[in-house]
């Protein structure tokens, strides 16, 4: 990942109960040119990230009081942190953290123990995609195809995506897919019903295909939306 894909002077939320550990990422973070924020508990957590905006987060798992879990969900309730990396740290089988982590907001995830290079490379990408992320289009989305969350509102887009609708970079994030809908498709959601193929009330004729990703209990947790020109 290149240099000039990373924040200068990135900020690192470091939160984890054990200051063993939180000395240990602290060294390897700060050796790396970070700089760091210390917390030890997920209130503690919270505070200091509606402070201080830290560029990114390792999150332990595994705390007393809040979880690591409820601390990414307690994350995700702010628009303002919705693109922010969150790194899951973790002891326990991996696959079963990812999908646990995955359903609280979590962008990443690494086992212990850990390689500092590993570490360090996690981080740098995690950083990289959050730059690309800002204005929320991700280059590195293939075609016409977008990202939203369970309400519709967008999360990222593929810079072809963005060109179909001319949505202003500025108002990406956040934008309520709902209001590209014909009034059928509206009260077909209004319903409780879920879309699949549609039309979009857009400056270019568009076409839709909706695919949910589903928690196991069946409950979206993302909308992949992709797009085509109308023939």
């Amino acid at each position: 990942m290149p240099d000039n894909d990373i924040p200068a002077d990135a900020t690192i939320l470091v939160v984890d109960d054990s200051p063993h550990n939180v000395k240990l990422l602290r060294l390897i973070l700060e050796a790396a040119g970070y700089r760091v924020l210390e917390t030890f508990s997920g209130a503690e957590a919270l505070e200091t990230l509606h402070r201080d905006k830290p560029d990114a987060i390792l999150l332990d798992v595994r705390m007393p009081g809040m979880t690591g879990y409820e601390v990414c969900r307690k994350i995700r309730e702010y628009p303002e942190f919705a693109s922010l990396p969150v790194i899951m740290v973790t002891s326990l089988p991996l696959a079963e953290e990812r999908i646990m982590g995955i359903e609280a907001g979590a962008t990443d995830f690494i086992s212990k123990p850990f390689s500092k290079n590993e570490l360090l490379a996690r981080v740098r990408a995690s950083l990289a995609m959050s730059k690309y992320c800002r204005n929320g289009v991700i280059p590195q989305l293939p075609g016409a195809v977008l990202i939203a969350d369970p309400s519709w509102k967008i999360l990222a887009m593929s810079p072809l995506s963005a060109a179909f609708l001319d949505i202003p970079p500025h108002g990406i994030m956040q934008f309520d897919f709902t209001q590209l809908l014909e009034q059928a498709e509206k009260n077909l959601l209004a319903s409780g019903e879920e879309l699949s193929d549609f039309r979009l009330h857009s400056c270019t004729p568009l076409k839709a295909r909706h695919t949910a990703i589903n928690d196991p209990s069946g409950k979206p947790i993302l909308r992949l939306i992709a797009l085509s020109e109308m023939a």
